[in-house]
């Protein structure tokens, strides 16, 4: 289909230049590199958004929601050399709204209803502190995110599983990163193992490197939407060592928080984005780009979300940002982020509670998570990095 995801999520990197040339462009042969990507006009996102004249407008509280004329979302830069939108135009076609509309994506419905978490780790790994003093992010938090994010879906974590126990077990290779796992093989023993019957889908999640197919370097990430299944490693975001320790956790933790929101995203049939700086911009990595995304979708993807699962805007961006502001003292990402939803909620105050739901949506999806369940940070699940201050 004209607008079919390639598998491989968040951008192939740029380590992988010199392995898969012959399919990107190497000496002698045609380069097909985006040099002609510009970033679009803003007539051409209102019409992506389907806010123009011609579009399909949705309810008043939603064109509230959608209107980019505030300026919080930032623009798109033009792309330099090595970066997702100068090298993978051709994997990343323009989705609109009515594009997405029209690929007919999977949607959530009173049957389906439920995103499962896969740890792929030993149980202890989760149980302990977070990242630099133990081996993950904050679970708490990830999982947190997950809730607020894709509200009202149900959010359940499965039993962890190490890496070398699934069945049949993957192949793996040794790098610098340690064992590194056969990503395609990983999502085979996730289907063999029999998907809940009420998942909207069950996404893998592990510190273990992964690579999708032995001529590639590595690979954050895989899905197959058919199949209802993905799995995405974190550990290629660590961050330097030399850096203070909650500086570590805070970066550590949005980069993984990222890489999980758009990794799921996809499995809504959100592509990549090319018409803000948006949390579904396709990626080579933060080493690589130099425009850095963060924790919020722009208005087309916020749109395509909707549609799917109808939440209420301004109580999505409530709970994001009691979660996020534990984090801010100490991370300047997740400040941006937070930075981002006062300014969204200072805009939408008047808009009476509730008024961006969709009851069409409600309706296909049935009674799930009532919203005002607590996230890990209200709740005390989750805490502030050390070093940071309370919210």
């Amino acid at each position: 289909p004209k607008h079919r995801q390639p598998p491989f999520c968040r951008g192939c990197p740029a380590q992988l230049r010199d392995v898969v040339a012959p399919r990107w462009g190497a000496a002698g042969m045609p380069r097909r590199f985006c040099a002609s990507f510009r970033p679009p006009s803003r007539a051409q996102q209102l019409a992506a958004i389907g806010l123009d004249r011609a579009g399909d407008r949705p309810s008043e509280a939603l064109c509230r929601c959608l209107d980019p004329s505030g300026g919080e979302w930032e623009d798109l830069d033009t792309p330099q050399p090595h970066e997702w939108l100068e090298a993978m135009l051709d994997k990343t076609p323009d989705q609109s709204f009515k594009a997405f509309l029209d690929s007919r994506p999977n949607l959530p419905d009173r049957s389906r209803n439920t995103i499962y978490l896969q740890p792929l780790c030993e149980p202890r790994d989760l149980d302990g502190p977070a990242f630099p003093a133990g081996p993950w992010p904050s679970w708490q938090a990830l999982e947190s995110a997950v809730k607020a994010f894709y509200h009202p879906l149900k959010v359940r974590v499965l039993p962890p599983i190490p890496m070398e126990k699934l069945s049949p077990r993957p192949n793996s290779r040794q790098n610098s990163f340690g064992t590194q796992w056969n990503a395609a093989q990983v999502l085979d023993a996730l289907a063999r193992s029999a998907v809940p019957r009420d998942a909207f889908c069950t996404l893998a999640v592990t510190m273990c490197d992964l690579y999708p197919r032995e001529e590639w370097n590595f690979v954050y990430g895989l899905a197959r939407l058919s199949g209802r299944v993905g799995v995405f490693s974190f550990v290629r975001h660590t961050p330097s060592p030399s850096l203070p320790e909650p500086v570590q956790e805070g970066r550590m933790l949005h980069q993984s928080m990222k890489t999980m929101l758009h990794e799921i995203g996809h499995m809504f049939g959100l592509k990549h984005c090319t018409w803000f700086n948006c949390l579904m911009r396709g990626s080579n990595g933060a080493e690589v780009e130099h425009q850095p995304n963060y924790l919020h979708l722009c208005p087309v993807c916020l749109r395509k979300l909707h549609s799917s699962i109808g939440f209420d805007v301004s109580a999505t961006y409530t709970q994001l940002l009691e979660l996020f502001a534990g984090y801010e003292a100490v991370s300047p990402d997740f400040r941006v982020d937070c930075d981002f939803l006062r300014r969204r909620l200072a805009a939408l105050q008047d808009l009476p509670a509730g008024a961006s739901r969709d009851p069409k949506v409600a309706s296909r999806l049935g009674a799930l998570v009532p919203r005002g369940a607590p996230t890990a940070a209200a709740s005390g699940g989750s805490r502030p990095i050390r070093g940071a201050a309370s919210a």
